[in-house]
């Protein structure tokens, strides 16, 4: 099996969290209790339902869209992807370092889309309603962050509402002044997460593969109408949009992301803050940031169809 989008950060090889060695299972120790993962596997397969395939030049972005959060706007998504709406369209607003911004644009064909009307807020759930897997590090933006399915999430202090948060390859709908004025416009962070976003932009999915491709997409100019390029020839074009589960089956990306409730991220998470490495000849805090420690993802064979 390959190994794509592995969730490594650039000061650690993705090897270092993924692969259960002696060194990540001394690391984990040093936290107790250790929970019981008992009948949890340490990973999942990516339902071709939720995985959104962009084509752009210079190769594939794939997305997995979150139900759990976002079910209106993933399914929005969904259908413009069915429909071919972001065919042919561009990404039209890319600031270095905040987000790639792409879709509806700003083009006088795309003022009025009957077709897609605004949709209403998806910004936090019950927390009820999702398995939230807490980390014991302290966060600037959220009394309590961790991970859902995968996902980097926040939790309020009374333990009842549960968010996604702001980290690279996190994907949102754009919208205006109003919070429920979001349809056919998305956004993918490709830059230090923008936490300020929390909580009031609605997070529908993440990039699950692809990224070096959005942050190849070219740059507007920041200081220029928000980052918009004015030529519309200097954009990336999206070449298509399609839901994997709509491709041949042969045709389709088959990916698995490790549970972030299971054993195997609980050592990656415990071997990130707990360095132990020669390499540190200073130890760091034993401190993590949940955009740190995103779900790792791996790119898996498809069996063959005759």
């Amino acid at each position: 099996m390959a190994c794509a989008a592995c969730g490594g950060s650039p000061d650690a090889p993705a090897s270092e969290d993924v692969d259960g060695s002696e060194t990540a299972q001394a690391a984990a120790a040093a936290e107790t209790p250790t929970p019981d993962f008992a009948g949890i596997p340490d990973w999942r397969p990516v339902d071709p339902a939720d995985l959104l395939l962009i084509q752009v030049e210079d190769g594939m972005i794939a997305i997995e869209l979150a139900d759990w959060i976002a079910p209106n706007h993933a399914n929005r998504m969904r259908q413009a992807a069915r429909d071919g709406f972001f065919d042919g369209r561009s990404f039209y607003r890319v600031i270095d370092g905040f987000v790639a911004q792409g879709g509806r644009g700003e083009d006088p064909d795309a003022v009025e889309l009957p077709q897609y009307p605004p949709l209403a807020g998806e910004f936090a759930v019950p927390a009820s309603t999702v398995t939230f897997t807490p980390m014991i590090d302290a966060d600037l933006y959220a009394p309590m962050i961790g991970h859902v399915d995968g996902f980097p999430a926040a939790m309020d202090e009374a333990g009842s509402a549960v968010w996604p948060i702001h980290c690279p390859g996190t994907v949102a709908m754009a919208r205006d002044n109003d919070p429920d004025s979001g349809d056919v416009e998305f956004y993918i962070v490709i830059g230090q997460g923008p936490r300020h976003l929390d909580r009031i932009m609605s997070v529908f999915g993440r990039v699950i593969d692809g990224m070096a491709h959005v942050q190849a997409l070219r740059r507007g100019d920041p200081t220029v109408n928000s980052g918009v390029i004015a030529d519309p020839t200097a954009r990336d074009t999206i070449m298509s949009a399609r839901m994997a589960s709509d491709l041949p089956v042969a045709d389709r990306p088959a990916y698995e992301v490790m549970r972030t409730d299971g054993q195997a991220f609980f050592e990656a998470k415990q071997s990130r803050r707990n360095r132990t490495h020669e390499f540190f000849f200073e130890t760091p805090p034993p401190v993590i940031e949940a955009c740190h420690v995103l779900g790792p993802v791996r790119l898996v064979e498809q069996p063959d169809h005759d």
